[in-house]
């Protein structure tokens, strides 16, 4: 953690400082808090690539640590989620819960150690959502720290949302006219296609919805045996006789829904996100230097 008033971007992730500098902010007092970000390596449509979460949740966790600074650290994330769902579609990986589980608490428990009183996840992946619900009252009175988890998703509602993305401004309208179309707003369409082009724009990939439909894709059937038996245990209702994820209809929606994304948009949700997180982390710092509880009774 540099002393400068310039702060080189990477240098707010943990692993990019040394040991001494790392324990000189420790010491001064600088370094109150961590992020730890959380994704998935998942199918996102033919256009994005499969690391979109851990690429949208880190980059959110650094333009945090970097207005933060130098309060604020980056533990290095889990890039793997859960994903099962999703392995019908080639390419996705997956851990169990537990797994996930098991790094989050090794790191915090590493933070803690060297006397990181305040940490926070910050997850990236729907299927991560409330993964550690359960357990944080557990470890907060065993590690006796301040411990939470935030996604960026809830900073907006639909109605904010309408206000910058055409795909809910469409629903809010009502001009959405199938449930695939309406349901189809949150993976791998426009709001993540737009964050992707303003963080990273090479790893989106141009396609048309000509090229989409002459691959005629179908996920929900004629599934090898292999991902059958993966997927049986993992199955929602009515799941096991319509084989995988039978999201078709919904695939096709997300990759129209995608093609109303623009940088601007994305730069624009950044700067939504990055506030909620800050936000939400410096209020967990106050309660740590009070002394209060946390959440807040």
């Amino acid at each position: 953690m540099t002393d400068s008033h310039y702060i080189r971007p990477d240098r707010v992730f943990l692993g990019e400082n040394t040991r001494k500098e790392i324990r000189h902010a420790l010491e001064q007092g600088q370094l109150k808090a961590a992020l730890i970000p959380l994704g998935a390596i998942e199918q996102h449509n033919e256009h994005l690539t499969l690391n979109v979460d851990i690429v949208i949740s880190t980059f959110l966790c650094q333009q945090t640590a970097l207005q933060m600074h130098p309060q604020v650290t980056v533990a290095p994330g889990c890039p793997v989620g859960y994903s099962p769902y999703h392995m019908a579609r080639k390419g996705t990986l997956t851990l169990r819960k537990e797994t996930l589980q098991a790094y989050l608490y090794d790191v915090i428990c590493s933070l803690k150690t060297h006397g990181m009183q305040t940490v926070l996840t910050m997850n990236g992946h729907g299927g991560n959502t409330n993964l550690l619900s359960e357990l944080l009252p557990q470890w907060r009175e065993e590690l006796d720290m301040t411990l939470d988890e935030i996604s960026y998703f809830p900073a907006l509602n639909n109605d904010s949302r309408a206000e910058i993305l055409q795909g809910y401004h469409d629903l809010k309208d009502g001009r959405l006219d199938t449930v695939a179309r309406q349901t189809a707003l949150n993976h791998a369409s426009e709001e993540e296609t737009a964050l992707m082009l303003a963080i990273c724009p090479e790893r989106v990939r141009p396609v048309t919805m000509e090229e989409y439909d002459q691959k005629n894709l179908d996920y929900a059937h004629s599934l090898t045996d292999r991902v059958r038996t993966y997927l049986e245990p993992f199955s929602k209702e009515g799941w096991p006789q319509a084989g995988a994820n039978p999201e078709n209809p919904r695939d096709r929606a997300r990759q129209e829904d995608a093609l109303n994304a623009t940088t601007a948009k994305g730069e624009q949700l950044i700067g939504i996100f990055t506030r909620y997180i800050a936000d939400h982390l410096q209020q967990m710092i106050q309660a740590t230097e009070a002394g209060d509880t946390w959440p807040p009774v």
